[in-house]
């Protein structure tokens, strides 16, 4: 059986590194991409010295320049092979701890959450078409609904969960199969930025190990974890507006 391809963004730490691995351990081919020259060389590096595998690649690519991206998977597909699985994983993230409207930081997360996704979509739609290989958006629970201090980070990622929704109907016409993967909180670079207890705080490892066998083995649409902070937060949508303002000025006096 030909071994299967996933091209990873954001690879070079976090989740992404931690699902590369897992990938790595479970002989696929891992292609790791991201902005970062110095830190991809490093994640390689780390993967390397773990697993002395031969099908670990690495792309730079930063998602929120177009014609960055199209070269990139095409050079994937042309050079490498046909993406078996493409996890849109990269992210910008940057906490509004004082809950003050900055347009620059509106626009970097625009830039990168939203415009890099579709520009991958844009081009992966054409190569993966009827092939039933796999589309995957790292988005988070934070999309379900608007949090204080959130913002940015929480329109860009609410905006992906519609997107992954609606294409779930479109892209199965011609072949594609829509994810979209919700991971409460994990510790990460990113995670480490706010300055409040995050409950339920899980590994790298175990946002991978959920990863990987909601694609691989159970294949649904939408893979989230841990189960009870997901769970409480999908409650949270249903509930009125003045109840839900209500909730979060007892929680937090917001």
């Amino acid at each position: 059986m030909p071994t299967k391809i996933i091209w990873i963004t954001g690879g070079s730490s976090g989740i992404g590194f931690a699902t590369a691995e897992h990938f790595l351990n479970n002989n696929w081919i891992v292609i790791i991409s991201s902005s970062n020259s110095d830190k991809l060389n490093k994640a390689k590096e780390r993967l390397l010295n773990k697993n002395k595998s031969e099908n670990l690649f690495m792309v730079k690519c930063d998602i929120a320049d177009k014609n960055e991206v199209k070269k990139t998977i095409l050079f994937i597909e042309n050079e490498i092979g046909q993406i078996d699985i493409a996890l849109l994983n990269a992210a910008a993230y940057s906490p509004n701890k004082n809950q003050e409207f900055d347009i620059n930081n509106y626009e970097l997360l625009i830039d990168v959450n939203l415009k890099g996704t579709l520009y991958c979509i844009d081009v992966l739609k054409d190569v993966m078409k009827n092939r039933l290989n796999t589309i995957a958006i790292v988005s988070s629970p934070i999309g379900y609904r608007g949090w204080p201090t959130s913002g940015a980070y929480g329109m860009t990622k609410a905006a992906q969960l519609n997107l992954s929704e609606s294409l779930y109907f479109d892209f199965k016409k011609i072949g594609i199969n829509m994810r979209v993967i919700n991971p409460g909180f994990i510790d990460t670079e990113a995670t480490r930025l706010n300055s409040f207890k995050m409950p339920f705080l899980k590994s790298a490892d175990f946002a991978a190990e959920k990863i990987y066998n909601g694609l691989v083995n159970k294949k649904k649409f939408e893979i989230f974890f841990p189960f009870i902070i997901v769970f409480c937060v999908k409650i949270l949508r249903i509930l009125p507006y003045r109840l839900y303002f209500y909730l979060w000025k007892k929680i937090g006096n917001f």
